[in-house]
């Protein structure tokens, strides 16, 4: 049986639990953003004190490792905002709230961080090992982030799909943190781990590149491929194939009528692409 509380972490329990829905289970990553303070003793401070009321599973200090824990894995936390009527913090089995202690560009020890991904990323390997132990995947279902935007998923993927998300992902919140974060899936894994296939080639598909990829007027032969595929599946609404690895209109009205074959209706439908109809589309490697 998977610990409810990480080994490891300094236990600081708020009570206050609730239970969870049910489902995939996922965690969701944050940062502090907090512009005075950069501090571990601070942000514990904070979240024992005057934030209970927005407190995470756990909070990380990237730069010395320290790691504090405010509710057992099997409770729900307070780090997000619903979506409707869907109580994000009790989606899935486990839904694991990190706080990263960080702010974009601040300064520790005379060098300065724009991202978690600069960070020396201390205990990392630990917070990835727990949250795997709870069944966590190593998946991003709406991608990685890429930046400090808002790169929402659809209420279906939310809910359906276990893995790791950004607070920027999540549906009903508003919020832009992490923004752009470590190789999560290399840290926590067995050092003496021998390979047991051959290192792989190129992958057949494009895998998808992230929502805040497509972007009007991005040029790349990965958007002819799209084309090319848009109009082998019947959903080609493209006027012509001039330019066709440049993102336009065309892309746009073709990639929604794919999403509404896929039997998405609504926002859910709507441009950008999301990771699961773009798998589905099987877009050659460009």
């Amino acid at each position: 049986m998977a610990d409810l509380w990480m080994p490891g972490a300094a236990r600081h329990s708020l009570g206050n639990t609730g239970a969870m829905s049910g489902g995939p289970a996922r965690a969701v990553w944050h940062i502090t953003s907090n512009a005075k303070d950069w501090t571990y003793k601070n942000e514990l401070g904070w979240f024992t004190g005057g934030g209970q009321q927005v407190a995470p599973h756990l909070l990380w200090e990237p730069f010395t490792g320290q790691i504090a824990q405010f509710f057992p894995a099997d409770s729900r936390s307070l780090s997000l905002a619903n979506a409707g009527n869907v109580r994000t913090n009790r989606t899935g089995k486990y839904c694991i709230q990190i706080e990263t202690i960080f702010t974009a560009g601040e300064t520790v020890n005379g060098k300065k961080y724009a991202t978690v991904r600069d960070t020396p990323c201390k205990g990392l390997d630990q917070i990835m090992s727990w949250l795997r132990s709870l069944g966590i995947p190593d998946a991003w279902p709406g991608g990685a982030p890429t930046a400090f935007a808002r790169d929402t998923v659809s209420i279906d993927t939310w809910v359906k799909l276990g893995g790791h998300y950004g607070h920027n992902q999540i549906p009903g919140n508003d919020h832009v943190d992490p923004g752009p974060m470590p190789n999560l899936f290399a840290a926590g894994q067995p050092a003496t781990k021998p390979p047991t296939t051959p290192a792989p080639g190129k992958p057949k598909y494009e895998p998808f590149p992230g929502a805040a990829w497509f972007t009007m007027g991005r040029k790349s032969p990965i958007v002819a491929a799209m084309h090319d595929r848009l109009v082998a599946v019947g959903c080609g609404r493209y006027q012509s194939s001039a330019n066709k690895d440049v993102i336009g209109s065309g892309d746009k009205a073709s990639y929604e009528a794919w999403q509404r074959k896929c039997g998405y209706t609504g926002a859910a439908a709507q441009w950008p692409p999301g990771k699961t109809t773009w798998d589905k589309l099987k877009v050659p490697n460009a």
